[in-house]
């Protein structure tokens, strides 16, 4: 057997090179992870499922990354074959866009969850194993005896490390802001079969023509794929939060974030179209002397824009500035009130303001963020009200057994913290799946429909004919859910199976769409 060579092939003189290329490898393999989340949710959402998906594949393909770099090290340690890896690396990223659409349809038949997990390691799975071979390789090239192994290792993990700690700073607070994700993939890819051609030069002096050449071909290929949304798709922008598109439904015009519809706007109208949003209104009629209004979740501004149109003034919050942008842009939002962009919870606990109504309508795709959801939220947001002011709640949610639960679990949250709750049948979002909607006070919660906005009187008649009143027969359910606290919410897993439903028809009905 042929004996591995007892020192490394590279020269002291290239170990700037190699700590250099280690840095920026880890950095864009936390990049590559986090832009991953991206490639894949505007198909499967932005739930758990999509995020476990990427972290599964990332640790699993780094691990295999570090087995098999570890043992070609010792076969073969020579700065040429750093270079090769790298300039491998470059190219599995150039043509992740080309190859994003029929990965996506080939995996959608495996199901929300297996779907997203084959997804994620398809087209970022290759990359993160050839990453991931880079830190033993160069230990193994650095190290000159086993006297300095141990610290070549640890110089090698720590920078790698390092270089990760600004991936992830660089990605959540720069790059997604201000890139689309195919933007940033060039860029990964560029910087990978960059430094594979630098050490091409130093290796050999040599520069790996016809592999920069091919390199330069699929960059300019998976830009044109990349750069492709479907025709009724009149805007499209990257926020820190997801992607949100303005879908052009014919009479409608609809808000998606990470593919989920969350928003309808009728054309001729300039109003909501969805029964839940003109439901919700009795609140309106609940406190007909109101004048201030607190929204919890922009979306396109249209239920501002109603409450506004009574006579209101309403204030929104909304997390995320580029939902504002297009609500302005596409959907008439132009509010008496102010607008301003913070978490709600964040905003509640930082002012003094008192509101008459307040309505809770946020969701960051398919689930509503579980810290709005708890005694201590819902607690601050009865602070904010007037003495006689009205909470209003959307939660899409099943009806009936463990699906019923999410809706049980904020029903017994918000009993916790008012005295008077009542919960009603909005409108069915799709097949088991309801808007259901919460109204909660210190006072009184009673109004026929006809005290309701006219535009909504149908809406809030049907909606307070489909009451939902636990009572006896329902203690064994109720006993079931927990009250949601900031130490204990799990409206996300409560949500999970109703979310893969849901999902699953959105891929039925706008499929070509999420995958452009």
């Amino acid at each position: 057997m042929k004996k591995s060579p007892e020192k490394a092939a590279a020269p002291a003189s290239t170990t700037p090179f190699l700590l250099i290329s280690l840095f920026l490898t880890g950095l864009c393999s936390l990049v590559l992870e986090i832009v991953g989340t991206r490639l894949i949710s505007p198909f499967y959402g932005s739930s758990i499922y999509t995020w476990s998906a990427l972290i599964t594949t990332t640790m699993v393909a780094l691990s295999a990354g570090y087995a098999w770099g570890g043992r070609l090290g010792d076969r073969d340690p020579h700065l040429a074959l750093f270079a090769r890896l790298l300039l491998a690396a470059g190219l599995a990223v150039a043509v992740i866009p080309v190859l994003r659409e029929p990965v996506l349809r080939a995996s959608a038949p495996l199901g929300l969850k297996l779907g997203a997990l084959a997804a994620a390691a398809a087209l970022v799975g290759p990359t993160l194993i050839l990453l991931g071979m880079m830190g033993p390789v160069v230990t193994r090239l650095t190290a000159t005896s086993a006297a300095d192994a141990g610290r070549r290792s640890g110089d090698a993990w720590a920078v790698s490390t390092l270089g990760s700690v600004a991936g992830a700073s660089l990605a959540g607070f720069v790059l997604i802001p201000l890139w689309p994700g195919s933007r940033i993939l060039y860029a990964i890819a560029t910087v990978l079969v960059g430094l594979g051609a630098w050490g091409s030069w130093l290796a050999a002096r040599r520069v790996p023509a016809v592999k920069l050449a091919v390199a330069a071909a699929l960059l300019a290929i998976s830009a044109r794929a990349a750069d492709s949304p479907h025709t009724s798709i009149l805007k499209r922008v990257e926020s820190a939060y997801g992607r949100i598109e303005v879908l052009d439904a014919g009479d409608q015009l609809c808000l998606l974030v990470n593919g989920t519809n969350q928003s309808e706007m009728g054309k001729s109208t300039g109003l909501g179209t969805t029964a839940y949003s003109r439901a919700i209104q009795w609140a309106r009629a609940l406190r007909p002397r109101a004048k201030t209004g607190l929204v919890l979740g922009l979306g396109a501004g249209l239920l501002p824009k109603a409450l506004e149109r009574a006579g209101m003034t309403v204030d929104s919050v909304e997390i995320d500035p580029e939902i504002v942008r297009v609500a302005r842009d596409h959907f008439g939002y132009a509010p008496k009130g102010r607008t301003f962009i913070d978490d709600a919870r964040a905003l509640l606990e930082s002012r003094d303001d008192r509101w008459d109504l307040m309505i809770l309508d946020a969701f960051g795709s398919e689930s509503p963020p579980c810290h709005l959801f708890t005694v201590e939220a819902f607690t601050r947001m009865r602070e904010s009200l007037t003495p006689d002011g009205v909470l209003a709640v959307n939660l899409s949610s099943g009806l009936n057994g463990p699906e019923g639960r999410p809706w049980r679990a904020t029903y017994k949250t918000l009993a916790r913290v008012f005295p008077n709750v009542r919960v009603f049948v909005g409108a069915r979002s799709s097949p088991g799946l309801f808007n259901v909607l919460f109204f909660a006070s210190s006072g009184s919660l009673d109004a026929p429909a006809s005290a309701a906005p006219a535009d909504a009187r149908a809406a809030v008649a049907e909606m307070l004919a489909l009451e939902l009143t636990p009572g006896p027969a329902d203690a064994g359910e109720m006993s079931a859910v927990a009250v949601m606290t900031d130490d204990y919410a799990p409206l996300d897993s409560l949500l999970a199976a109703t979310a893969v439903r849901a999902r699953r028809l959105l891929q039925e009905e706008m499929g070509e769409i999420l995958l452009r």
